[in-house]
């Protein structure tokens, strides 16, 4: 049995390790999480120490790049959706992408790279985006690549086949038009899928351009929420590989804040209201670039939603409003639905802060609905509903960590309900924490036996894991249990679907 720990000196000669393989800066506060990792390993392949594991990766022979593949998903963050950040993509809807299709309206060919892409949700929404946006899409050469230092997470990209929890923040025309619903798992239009193609780089080690892997010429290069990860040095390295990676006037957007001034300095920066965007201007990367144009807005009146939030934010509110929908991507928006009105809230009823909060979470006004609970679990620290909100709404943050701590809260207060187990599940599997997101299923099952969703998504898991007989077993169980239900059932869970529907895709 392993004993042994890590000491300081050996913990900081794998920080350098990594950051020198990998680029990614291991910080003070991720040491218990990275000797968590390192310990692990030494245990599944019964080395004496983790010092001989320390020297397993540091060579240079096959078994060590073997092990990093091993290694690197576990100090890698796999978070990702569709159409991840709006703003950004809004830029890209109304002002890259066209401004890139008019350039290329000869040629018919775009050349787009999404760096850092994990599980693939990030080039798939950009493949939509453009089939959205070019009428005869399918008679142009749209050529997207993702590429990632993941090699599980490239494997998921390419079966294009995704969860409920993956489409967050997509409208249901979107999801409805380029996904296929499987038994609550989506599986992505053939013909975008075609449109990408995945491929394990490392951006600090291997070389870009990479003409043999058509790695050339982009006219967009898409790497957020990579740089947050990474030592100054390995950004510096890598910012330059774009600029000679993209072709002359092509352009480079990272996640916001993630680059210093002293980084770009070879591009010319564009500022739109939504984010700041590089361009290529010349093909000297240490020529400089001239100073930044920032494109001012039209002054516009502050939408309904806005003025909402404003006075949510002023004012108390008695009674429960309307949820509100916040625009889609500019896509076929649907149009606001108008909910049934609400009973008023009794003694034991709903609390009206947190009504107020509900409406401001399904609004995605999300600052100001944490307001909300703050103020409700200021004055009731135990408060389910407020526990529950708040983890959803970090979870539609990104912020994984903090959310799934409010769902352990969440369930500390009220033992008996499921809910958050199955965020939980929904944030373990995006993670790759396959083990998390099956206690965490198992936990629903316990608490609710006919629990449909909680077994098709063990099915789902046990088949990633290649444990087929297991997989048909929670397949049976989830058909037994919709025999017994009414055919119109519907599971919110799983995308809506009725029973009658997923009984006849099982």
């Amino acid at each position: 049995m392993l004993t042994e720990t890590i000491s300081p000196q050996l913990r900081e000669n794998f920080v350098h390790l990594i950051a020198q393989q990998t680029g990614i800066e291991i910080r003070s506060q991720n040491y218990g999480s990275l000797s968590d990792n390192i310990l692990s390993r030494v245990k599944a392949l019964r080395l004496p120490s983790p010092q001989a594991y320390y020297d397993l990766l540091a060579g240079l022979d096959y078994r060590g790049e073997e092990e990093w593949q091993q290694f690197v998903c576990l100090v890698t963050n796999r978070e990702s959706y569709f159409f991840r950040d709006k703003g950004q993509f809004a830029l890209l809807r109304q002002s890259i992408l066209p401004e890139l299709i008019r350039q290329n309206q000869r040629t018919k060919i775009l050349r787009i790279c999404s760096a850092g892409c994990s599980t693939g949700q990030e080039p798939y929404s950009l493949a939509i985006l453009l089939r959205e946006l070019i009428p005869d899409a399918d008679s142009w050469s749209l050529n997207l690549y993702g590429v990632d230092i993941n090699r599980e997470s490239l494997d998921h990209a390419q079966k294009g086949l995704y969860n409920v929890w993956s489409f967050r923040q997509v409208e249901d025309e979107i999801k409805d038009r380029y996904f296929k619903n499987l038994a609550g798992y989506y599986q992505l239009d053939p013909r975008v899928k075609r449109a990408v193609k995945f491929q394990q780089v490392n951006l600090v080690r291997d070389p870009l351009p990479r003409p043999e892997w058509d790695l050339r010429d982009m006219d967009l290069i898409i790497c957020r929420n990579v740089f947050i990860y990474f030592t100054d040095q390995a950004i510096s390295k890598v910012v330059e590989k774009f600029f000679q990676t993209l072709k002359m006037n092509g352009y480079l957007l990272t996640g916001h804040a993630e680059l210093g001034a002293h980084h770009v300095k070879a591009f010319h920066s564009k500022l739109f209201p939504e984010s700041v965007i590089y361009q290529k201007r010349n093909s000297n990367f240490s020529a400089g670039a001239p100073p930044a144009t920032r494109y001012a807005p039209p002054e516009v009146k502050p939408s309904a939603l806005e003025t909402l939030a404003q006075q949510l934010d002023k004012t108390k509110i008695n009674g429960v409003k309307p949820p509100l929908r916040s625009a889609s991507f500019g896509v076929n928006s649907a149009a606001p639905k108008t909910p049934a009105p609400a009973p008023a809230p009794t003694v034991t009823g709903v609390n009206p802060l947190l009504a107020e909060a509900q409406t401001l979470v399904d609004s995605k006004s999300y600052h100001l609905a944490q307001k909300k609970l703050e103020q409700i679990l200021q004055q009731d620290p135990q408060n389910f509903g407020a526990c529950y909100l708040m983890a959803e709404l970090k979870a539609n943050l990104g912020q994984y960590e903090p959310a799934k701590d409010w769902c352990q809260k969440a369930a500390s207060h009220n033992a008996f309900n499921a809910k958050p187990y199955h965020l939980i599940a929904h944030i373990a599997e995006e993670q790759g924490n396959l083990e998390e997101a099956k206690q965490a299923l198992k936990k629903i099952i316990y608490l609710e036996p006919n629990a449909v969703p909680a077994y098709l998504s063990l099915a789902n898991l046990y088949r990633q894991e290649g444990d087929l007989n297991r997989s048909q077993k929670m397949q049976k169980s989830a058909l037994k249990l919709l025999q017994t239900l009414p055919p119109e059932t519907t599971f919110p869970e799983l995308g809506h679907i009725q029973a009658q529907e997923l009984l006849a895709q099982l």
